[in-house]
């Protein structure tokens, strides 16, 4: 090889180790450090959190069930359990209805209102419908009761942004990405009126976790850059919303006793768009999706068995009493 040859070889190589550190730097390094070692047993403070968290569970996916437009009474019935699960923490729940063909479904929303920069908002949300067939406890009870027990652990706070809790009607097939999604309406909703949305995190499946090695996957080709066991929760967002996940995780780090992981990519992964942050992006906002991966972890996804004695609920409340934690903190200045 000549020298002039040689020079070119190696400025392509250098090339290519730049871009793909680029890559790297963009979509997948992530601030802090993922939690790791044995928790520390849960306090007192912490077992009632936990007996909380499956109690929602409980109720949602056992005692009501399956919740979708075919079983209109259950889905109801999930809406007026929210709500008063709210109301009795101390807030005025409000209601916003969304058409569902012939039938009405609600979004119900809590707000802790800003001070300082009360013009720029957080929404944290969670669907609370399932597909048929499934009582549907990690799908998504599970992110309904952490939705649940944020309320309760900010109730009283004093954030500088303002801060929008919601339970989403209609995120599951055949509606995701319709004009009856709870979430696209909402999203749409407060692009119109304007409000400065300055982050939306969608806990989207949360209760599901194990220890055991060859338990998680991943779409390819992400297998090959993070863990194999599914002991985890991750931050996902496209590369759009990059700074909203760096600040998320990293907050959640900053706090939390539970494994962590995070993902900024191209939309073209079609798997990173699968739960309502997806409906905030279309109006152009961040958002992140908070999960347990799903369908790449959990075998009884969207299946009968997803039931509530298969969760982790201790997991569970080290997840929910370090987000409050996060939250709290990016909702200051």
């Amino acid at each position: 090889m000549s020298p002039g040859k040689g020079l070119v070889v190696v400025a392509v190589i250098l090339a290519l180790v730049v871009l793909l550190g680029g890559i790297y730097m963009v979509v997948f390094h992530m601030p802090g450090q993922s939690y790791r070692g044995m928790p520390p047993p849960l306090a007192s403070e912490e077992k009632a959190l936990r007996d909380r968290l499956r109690e929602h569970v409980r109720v949602l996916s056992h005692q009501i069930g399956e919740r979708h437009y075919w079983e209109p009474h259950n889905t109801l019935n999930a809406a007026v359990y929210i709500e008063q699960t709210f109301r009795n923490i101390g807030y005025e729940p409000v209601r916003h209805a969304v058409q569902t063909r012939e039938r009405l479904f609600d979004n119900i929303e809590v707000t802790l209102r800003g001070d300082r920069l009360q013009d720029e908002s957080l929404v944290i949300g969670a669907h609370y419908d399932t597909v048929r067939g499934s009582p549907g406890a990690d799908d998504n009870a599970s992110g309904v009761a952490v939705l649940l027990e944020l309320a309760r652990l900010l109730h009283g706070a004093k954030p500088d942004r303002t801060i929008h809790l919601v339970a989403f009607a209609n995120e599951e097939a055949p509606f995701f990405g319709t004009q009856a999604m709870g979430s696209l309406n909402y999203a749409r909703q407060t692009r119109a009126d304007g409000e400065n949305i300055v982050g939306m995190i969608s806990l989207e499946m949360l209760g599901y976790y194990t220890g055991e090695r060859d338990s998680q996957h991943y779409p390819p080709p992400l297998g090959y850059l993070y863990p194999d066991t599914g002991n985890f929760v991750a931050f996902v967002g496209n590369t759009a919303s990059r700074q909203l996940v760096r600040d998320a995780i990293e907050a959640f780090r900053e706090h939390a006793t539970v494994p962590s992981e995070g993902l900024a990519a191209p939309e073209l992964l079609e798997a990173i768009r699968r739960s309502d942050h997806w409906a905030f992006w279309e109006m152009g906002y961040p958002a992140l999706m908070l999960t347990d991966t799903a369908n790449f972890r959990n075998p009884h996804y969207h299946g009968p068995s997803d039931t509530y004695p298969t969760l982790d609920y201790e997991t569970m409340t080290r997840l929910t009493a370090a987000l409050a934690q996060a939250v709290a903190d990016m909702a200051r200045q």
